[in-house]
C-alpha cells in the first residue's frame, strides 16, 4: 500500500525515515511518544481524498496530525503501524470580501489567516488558541480549542460558516450551504441537519477537515485593556459573572494559583476590549471598570495590555522556564461553579504537596470566559527528562482529570484522557460511537481516540 501512497502524494511528500517517525511520534504535552509506521505530507484536498479512500480499502489505520501544538497526545497515532497524515502542507486562503467570509486549508496556521485578513482590512471574530503561530485551522476545530476572543463569541462553532470534509471512504463532502455544488460556504445553519457540527471536536475520528470558512469583520481599530487583583475568588467570579452579563468583553483570563506578582491578591483578573468606534470602547471600558471594582477589586495599571500585546509567546515563555515538559486538562463550567472545582482543585494539590516537591512537579490554575460559561485549564511542568518525574507528572494528570470530571466539568482537547472522560456521558457516548461505526465501519480514521 505504501507504495501506491508514494505515487499519490509524490517521493518527496512520503517518508518511512527513522528519525524523521520519532519527530512525528509527539505532541507538545509529555504524553509519552508513539510512533506511527509512515507519514505522507497532504498537498491538496483530491490528494487526501485519494489517500483516505486507498487506506479504507486495505483496512489501514491514518492517525491525523496538524502542527501538534495541543498537549494532550490529540495527533498522536493509538494504533501501531499508523500511516499519518501531515495537514500542514494542505495550505490556500480565500478572502470573499463581497460574502464577507474567508476559507482557510487546513494546514493554515491561524497567524498566516490574521495576517492575511489585516492586510485586507479584516479580522476574524476569533483569532486562534494561544498557540496561533503555529497551531493550524484544521488541528484546532478537531479538538475545538478555545480561542481568543471566546468572551465574545463563545465557541469556534458559532464562526463558522461550513467545511469541506473527507470521509472515511475518501468521499470529499461539502458542509451549511456549501452543500449545494452553485452556492459558496457563507451559512452553517441551512440544507437539513447541522452536518458541521459533527465534525467539530471529534478528533478527526469521523471525517478529516480540509478546508473551513469563517465570518470575517471590519478590522477592530481600537483596543482597551484591563487588570484587576481581588482580595478572593469569590470575589473575582463575581466581576467576571458581571462582565459576561453585560456582554462587554472580548477577551478575559483568570489567575487563581499562581496570581502573576504584578497582579497580587488571592485572585486576578485581565481583559481585552476591541471596537471599531472609540465612543463605544471608552464607554465600555469604563463601564468594565466599574463592574470589577464594585466586586472589591483593586486596578492594576499597564498590566493587562501588557499581557495581551505578549499573548503569542506567553505559552512560549512559561514552557521555556517550567518545562521541558507540559500537560493540561481542562473544560467547561457554570461560571458561578468555578469556586466550588477550584477549591476541590486546589486541595487535591495541598495533598499531595510533598509529592510536587520531592519530583519537583510545578503547576497552575485559571479561567477563561467563554460567554456564558468559563473553562478550568489546570496545567502540570515538569522535567520530562527525568523518567521517573515523568511518569508520576503522568499519574497526578489522569488524578486531576478525575477530580474535575467528577464534579461535571465538560472537557475538550481530549487526547489520551477519553479513557477517563468519554465513558462518563453514558448515551451520548453510545450515540457518538453509532455514528463513528456507521461512517467509518472499518474504523481506519484515529481508532480508539475517542
Amino acid at each position: 500500500m505504501y507504495g501506491l501512497v508514494r505515487k499519490i502524494v509524490g517521493e518527496e511528500n512520503f517518508s518511512q525515515d527513522d528519525f524523521e517517525i520519532w519527530c512525528y511520534s509527539r505532541d507538545s504535552g509529555s504524553v509519552p511518544p508513539r510512533r506511527p509506521g509512515a507519514v505522507a505530507m497532504i498537498r491538496s484536498v483530491e490528494a487526501l481524498a485519494e489517500v483516505v479512500r486507498l487506506a479504507n480499502l486495505h483496512g489501514k489505520p491514518l492517525a491525523i496530525r496538524g502542527a501538534s501544538s495541543s498537549m494532550c497526545g490529540a495527533p498522536m497515532p493509538v494504533q501501531k503501524d499508523s500511516l499519518m497524515l501531515d495537514l500542514t502542507t494542505l495550505q490556500g486562503i480565500d478572502i470573499d470580501e463581497e460574502s464577507m467570509v474567508v476559507t482557510a486549508g487546513a494546514g493554515v496556521t491561524w497567524t498566516q489567516l490574521n495576517k492575511a485578513l489585516e492586510e485586507k482590512g479584516w479580522e476574524l471574530g476569533l483569532e486562534g488558541p494561544w498557540s496561533a503561530p503555529s497551531a493550524t485551522v484544521g488541528g484546532t476545530l478537531a479538538v475545538h480549542a478555545i480561542c481568543m476572543g471566546a468572551a465574545r463569541y463563545g465557541s469556534l462553532g458559532t464562526q463558522i460558516t461550513g467545511l469541506e470534509v473527507v470521509l472515511p471512504d475518501g468521499t470529499p463532502v461539502r458542509t451549511g450551504s456549501g452543500a449545494h455544488t452553485a452556492n459558496a460556504m457563507v451559512m452553517r445553519d441551512c440544507n437539513g441537519a447541522d452536518l458541521t457540527g459533527l465534525f467539530l471536536g471529534s478528533h478527526g475520528s469521523l471525517g478529516i477537515i480540509a478546508r473551513a470558512a469563517f465570518k470575517i469583520y471590519p478590522l477592530s481599530r481600537h483596543l482597551a485593556y484591563g487588570a484587576f487583583s481581588f482580595p478572593s475568588l469569590d470575589r473575582a467570579i463575581d466581576a467576571m459573572h458581571g462582565l459576561a452579563r453585560e456582554n462587554i468583553l472580548y477577551d478575559s483570563r483568570l489567575f487563581v494559583f499562581p496570581v502573576p506578582p504584578e497582579i497580587g491578591g488571592d485572585a486576578g483578573l485581565v481583559y481585552m476590549i476591541k471596537g471599531s468606534r472609540k465612543p463605544w470602547l471608552d464607554d465600555m471600558a469604563e463601564t468594565a471598570g466599574d463592574i470589577c471594582s464594585r466586586a472589591g477589586g483593586r486596578k492594576v495599571p499597564a498590566f493587562g495590555e501588557e499581557y495581551y500585546r505578549g499573548r503569542n509567546h506567553a505559552r512560549v515563555k512559561a514552557f521555556g522556564k517550567a518545562g521541558p515538559g507540559w500537560l493540561e486538562v481542562a473544560g467547561f463550567i457554570p461560571i458561578r461553579r468555578y469556586p466550588q472545582v477550584a477549591r476541590r482543585v486546589l486541595a487535591y494539590f495541598e495533598e499531595k504537596d510533598d509529592v510536587l516537591k520531592e519530583f519537583k512537579i510545578r503547576w497552575s490554575l485559571g479561567g477563561l470566559l467563554e460567554t456564558r460559561s468559563i473553562n478550568i485549564p489546570v496545567a502540570l511542568f515538569c522535567n520530562e527528562r527525568n523518567r521517573a518525574v515523568w511518569e508520576r507528572m503522568l499519574e497526578i494528570w489522569m488524578e486531576v482529570a478525575e477530580v474535575m470530571f467528577s464534579l461535571g466539568v465538560s472537557p475538550y482537547w481530549i487526547g489520551d484522557l477519553h479513557v477517563a472522560v468519554m465513558g462518563r456521558l453514558g448515551p451520548a457516548y453510545d450515540l457518538f460511537r453509532g455514528i463513528k461505526k456507521h461512517l467509518d465501519p472499518k474504523n481506519i480514521l484515529n481508532p480508539e481516540m475517542l
